[in-house]
C-alpha cells in the first residue's frame, strides 16, 4: 500500500475522532509538536524503525515528545499506531493531520521572514491583510534571516512577495548592467 495513503487514512481517522471528542485543536497542536520533533531529531526517526526497541519503549519515547502530557486521544492514537507496526509513519501522519485540519478549518499557513524580529503590530496587520485577501484564517509562522538586510519576505499558499532589501539591491545590480 502507498505510504501516503496509509498516512492519510490514519490522519483522517484521528481527525474524525478528535472532532467527535471536540479536541481537534488540541490534537492539531500535538501533531505540530510531533511533526517538528520528527523533523528536528533524527534519532527519533531511527528509533521508530529500530527492531530492538519494544513497542512499549516506542510508545514511551513518542509520549516523551509531549513531556508525557499528551491528550488521552493522542496517547491512544500513539498506542494504536505502534501496535499496528506503523510507527515509521508518525511524521507523515502528523503532516497529513495538519493539512486535513487546516483544510477543514479554512486556515492558510503564512510564513513571514524578516531581518529582525517583527513586532506584534506588524504581525497583526499581516494576518488581517492575508485573511482578507485569502478569505480564510491565517496561521502565521515567522523566521529571522539577517541576510535579507531589511524588509520582508511573505509566503502565502505557494505565492511569494519578496520586499526584502537584498532583493531590491539584486534587481538594481541587474538593472545597472552587471
Amino acid at each position: 500500500m502507498n505510504n501516503g495513503k496509509i498516512s492519510i487514512r490514519y490522519a483522517k481517522a484521528l481527525l474524525f475522532s478528535a472532532k467527535e471528542a471536540k479536541v481537534e485543536e488540541k490534537v492539531y497542536s500535538e501533531m505540530v509538536t510531533l511533526e517538528r520533533a520528527f523533523a528536528q531529531i533524527d534519532l527519533l526517526k531511527q528509533a521508530m524503525t529500530n527492531p530492538t526497541l519494544t513497542q512499549e519503549d516506542k510508545i514511551k519515547l513518542i509520549n516523551s515528545v509531549f513531556n508525557n502530557k499528551a491528550s488521552k486521544l493522542t496517547q491512544s492514537f500513539i498506542t494504536l499506531v505502534v501496535n499496528n507496526s506503523r510507527e515509521d509513519y508518525f511524521h507523515r501522519i502528523a503532516l497529513s493531520y495538519q493539512e486535513l485540519y487546516r483544510k477543514d478549518k479554512n486556515i492558510v499557513v503564512t510564513h513571514l521572514t524578516t531581518a529582525i524580529e517583527a513586532d506584534e503590530k506588524i504581525k497583526s496587520q499581516i494576518i488581517k491583510s492575508v485573511e482578507k485577501q485569502e478569505n480564510s484564517k491565517v496561521e502565521l509562522r515567522t523566521s529571522i534571516n539577517p541576510e535579507i538586510i531589511g524588509g520582508y519576505i511573505l509566503d502565502v499558499d505557494g505565492k511569494r512577495l519578496d520586499a526584502s532589501i537584498i532583493r531590491q539591491l539584486s534587481k538594481l545590480y541587474k538593472y545597472a548592467g552587471h
